[in-house]
């Protein structure tokens, strides 16, 4: 809507994980590669952590970004909130495994099977898990575990990611068996004032932003900061905020003042 107003060619602002517009902070670019460690050292299994609207999922499609398909296979969980048999299935479904079984030792057979087939044409598969913070039987989490067990002498025939917000560590905590295994483990933080500004910039000039100066002044900056506490989903909803309201008064800069302001709307009245 304000996007000829600013000279963009896109909304710089949208909450999709599009990995184009993924701003690496140190913490980000630490996560990364991270797991992308865990993933082609064959470490098993690792652990993405972090409060909601931090970055997790866009890293996660970053991180596939960079890997080879013809070399690893992905299978993505996103809801979680499935019985153990359940999780089994879908496992199985993505990997184009046909079976009608309802018998587990059936179904975990079949995944073996499918695992060295894999392996056999160079292939590994990846087991990630979105939102896993909201599995909540432990037999569950036990199923995941027992997918580790599917392991040559030297090498894991499967990698797996869980992501979450930070209750996921609690949650694992209760299945030691499971949280021993992870060999790779990160908790994502908020960003400072400098990233907050970055973040904003890099996604300015992805959308075709070209002019030299950033339309959004230092003391708005510093606005959104203190008002996102340095949360990346909020940032970007501020600082969208901020851009239609400033086309709409006609305003060539988006001042602290003006920031503030959207604040006030966008928290209901009361700006943080």
């Amino acid at each position: 809507m304000y996007e000829s107003y600013w000279g963009l060619r896109e909304s710089p602002f949208t909450l999709t994980p599009d990995p184009r517009f993924l701003y690496m902070s140190k913490a980000h670019e630490d996560a990364l590669m991270m797991m992308h460690y865990a993933i082609t050292r064959n470490k098993g299994a690792a652990m993405l952590a972090g409060k909601i609207g931090l970055g997790k999922t866009t890293i996660t499609r970053k991180l596939l970004e960079t890997l080879d398909p013809v070399r690893y296979k992905l299978v993505m969980i996103v809801n979680p909130l499935l019985t153990p048999l359940q999780m089994l299935q879908e496992i199985l479904s993505q990997l184009e495994i046909e079976t009608k079984s309802r018998n587990r030792q059936s179904l975990i057979q079949a995944l073996h099977l499918a695992l060295l087939a894999n392996y056999d044409r160079g292939q590994r598969v990846i087991l990630m898990i979105d939102e896993a913070h909201l599995i909540k039987r432990a037999a569950a989490f036990e199923e995941i575990r027992l997918l580790l067990n599917c392991q040559m002498n030297d090498q894991f025939l499967i990698s797996l990611i869980l992501v979450g917000q930070p209750e996921l560590r609690e949650r694992l905590a209760a299945v030691p068996a499971l949280e021993q295994r992870l060999a790779v483990r990160y908790e994502l933080k908020v960003l400072d004032e400098f990233d907050t500004g970055e973040l904003i910039t890099h996604r300015l000039r992805v959308a075709g932003y070209t002019r030299k100066q950033s339309p959004f002044t230092p003391d708005a900056i510093h606005e959104i900061y203190k008002i996102s506490g340095g949360v990346p989903r909020v940032i970007l909803q501020l600082a969208d905020n901020a851009m239609l309201m400033a086309m709409a008064r006609k305003e060539p800069m988006i001042d602290g003042f003006l920031t503030h302001n959207v604040a006030e709307e966008y928290f209901g009245g009361v700006a943080a």
